[in-house]
């Protein structure tokens, strides 16, 4: 198996996490109570750090990241018990975290030395 494919899909689900939380806190309705740029340093930022070693094919930062999407996945868990109504941007943070974690996971893998 080629570790460019998995390569693309952790980038590809990287992506498609930060827009899914980028439009779940701009456009979905939520507390009025919670400051909006508040929410979306507390979500984005930490996805920030590990994004210059993904572009660049460092297996070690692909490590660090899966890591990092345990605790997205947890919380798309905990926003799926709790809620309400809308249950959509909880389930693309659960799937998109899951790829980009087996994607991350099976690139450092394949690249192991």
């Amino acid at each position: 198996m080629s570790p460019h494919l998995f390569k693309h899909g952790a980038l590809f689900s990287y992506f498609a996490l930060m827009a899914s939380l980028l439009s779940w806190i701009l456009i979905a309705p939520h507390s009025s109570t919670f400051p909006t740029a508040t929410m979306l340093v507390i979500a984005m930022v930490p996805l920030l750090f590990p994004l210059r070693g993904m572009l660049h094919n460092k297996p070690y930062t692909h490590a660090w990241n899966s890591f990092l999407m345990l605790f997205y996945f947890s919380h798309g868990v905990g926003e799926l018990y709790s809620a309400e109504g809308f249950l959509l941007y909880p389930w693309l943070e659960i799937i998109f975290s899951s790829l980009c974690f087996t994607s991350s996971i099976i690139f450092v893998r394949l690249n192991a030395k």
